[in-house]
């Protein structure tokens, strides 16, 4: 069985979809890409399926523009959210090859939420908020993901990887007013996808 290690770089975004009662996700303004890091294995099962374990730091963004209706007024006030997700993650993907250059990845991970921070704006008024996540459940920091996605390899050691991550579990709508949060880890009917597009050098 041929096996290498290798280090990954790229970018990944992340959108929410899921409606409330308050506001409607805007999925194009989301899209505000952030960075993934990673090791990752590369071990070689058969003539076409090779196993690739990971180990990854991912910073992602949720951008959005929220009318709200402050209690003081009678107009709404167009409020601009940015939240901010530091995770580490664990997948296990498979790439069965389809010819010299490509293969398809699926598989599966979990992301572990280690860093919150939240953004907002309204006029010339900013106001950044980190959440102490100590009080946190494992279960409201830790989500499974689906992994699907196409691997070109450009020789034995350089490869590219264009990954949709699928969001398992089911998140909730934040409370914009109290709770500074666009989405949250309480359950409800908020999906997440993530696209990654990433760099690899086996060693």
């Amino acid at each position: 069985m041929a096996q290498n290690l290798g280090f990954r770089v790229g970018l990944t975004t992340a959108t929410p979809t899921g409606n409330n009662d308050a506001y409607k996700f805007n999925f194009l303004e989301s899209l505000s890409p952030g960075y993934k890091l990673g090791l990752f294995g590369h071990f070689v099962l058969s003539d076409v399926i090779i196993l690739k374990p990971e180990i990854s730091y991912r910073k992602y963004k949720l951008n959005q523009q929220v009318e709200l209706f402050p209690i003081d007024l009678n107009i709404p006030v167009l409020y601009h959210f940015k939240q901010m997700h530091g995770v580490l993650s664990v997948d296990l993907n498979f790439d069965i090859e389809l010819s010299n250059y490509f293969s398809f990845i699926f598989g599966a991970g979990i992301d572990y939420m280690n860093s919150l921070e939240v953004k907002s704006s309204i006029s010339d008024f900013n106001e950044s908020i980190i959440f102490d996540l100590s009080e946190q459940s494992i279960d409201e920091r830790v989500d499974p993901f689906a992994n699907i996605g196409l691997c070109m390899r450009f020789n034995n050691s350089i490869l590219i990887d264009l990954e949709y991550r699928h969001l398992l579990d089911n998140w909730g709508t934040g409370d914009l007013v109290e709770g500074n949060q666009i989405i949250s880890a309480d359950n409800g009917s908020v999906k997440l996808h993530m696209i990654n597009l990433s760099l690899a050098i086996l060693f």
